[in-house]
């Protein structure tokens, strides 16, 4: 499967016990078990979400405004976070002002979150990463010319498939994504710009998903006429739940 979702097709649930809107693009929020689940947040003004983990490997894209705050640092306007599974993060809070957009994509579904300190006995082991860093350089006035395209790398490959890399297409370019051979999935989040799809242009916050696949067939993403700016999130493979850690 590779499918990109527009932001306006996306379903809508409202968590009102969390303090947002929740914006549905792949799978069921409530959901165990096989992937992709992704969705965008819309978290209330003055709402923070506490330190928590989750029990599977997890990308997040956050749309920072003035006065949002991830670990008490200022959330930037393109800001992405990976952690491994049983890895904690946060608390992370959107300003008083105005609402915190942010992208949650795992390539497995699970409704679990442990919110800590309380469940730190629920953890088997401690995740081993999380990643964080700005994404610089996504805006249109940034893009290659017509026909071209570059790659910035954000977080570098790691040996079990983990990557974060911008992808950035100017008017009309078409880019061969990578194989999917070495990644549980990837996923794409369109920054600015568009993609060309068969139904439709996909444009700012549309995502994408790329299942995991033994073959090295490849696809193709097409920009628009503007250009376009996505992240590429390749997930380990295998996913970090999989592998035995030793407790101590």
């Amino acid at each position: 499967m590779f499918k990109f979702v527009a932001f306006d097709q996306a379903g809508y649930v409202r968590e009102d016990a969390h303090g947002f809107d929740s914006h549905v693009f792949f799978g069921d929020r409530k959901a165990e078990g096989p992937g992709p689940q992704i969705y965008i947040n819309a978290v209330d003004p003055g709402v923070k979400l506490a330190a928590h983990f989750h029990r599977i490997d997890q990308f997040q894209v956050f749309f920072g405004t003035e006065g949002a705050v991830f670990q008490r640092k200022p959330i930037p306007s393109v800001f992405v976070h990976y952690t491994d599974a049983y890895s904690s993060y946060g608390p992370f809070s959107a300003a008083q002002d105005a609402p915190l957009l942010y992208a949650t994509i795992r390539a497995k579904s699970s409704n679990y979150g442990g919110v800590m300190p309380g469940a730190r006995t629920e953890r088997p082991h401690v995740g081993r990463r999380q990643l964080s860093k700005s994404v610089d350089g996504w805006q249109p006035s940034g893009l290659p010319g017509t026909g071209a395209y570059d790659t910035v790398e954000i977080f570098p490959c790691d040996q079990d498939g983990l990557a974060a890399t911008l992808v950035r297409l100017g008017a009309g370019a078409t880019y061969a994504t990578p194989s999917t051979s070495a990644t549980a999935g990837r996923a794409w989040c369109v920054l600015a710009g568009d993609i060309l799809t068969s139904d439709q242009s996909k444009g700012p916050r549309s995502i994408g998903w790329q299942e995991h696949s033994d073959d090295d067939d490849v696809a193709t993403l097409t920009a628009g006429a503007d250009g376009a700016s996505l992240l590429a999130l390749d997930f380990p493979w295998p996913a970090t739940d999989a592998v035995t850690v030793d407790p101590t």
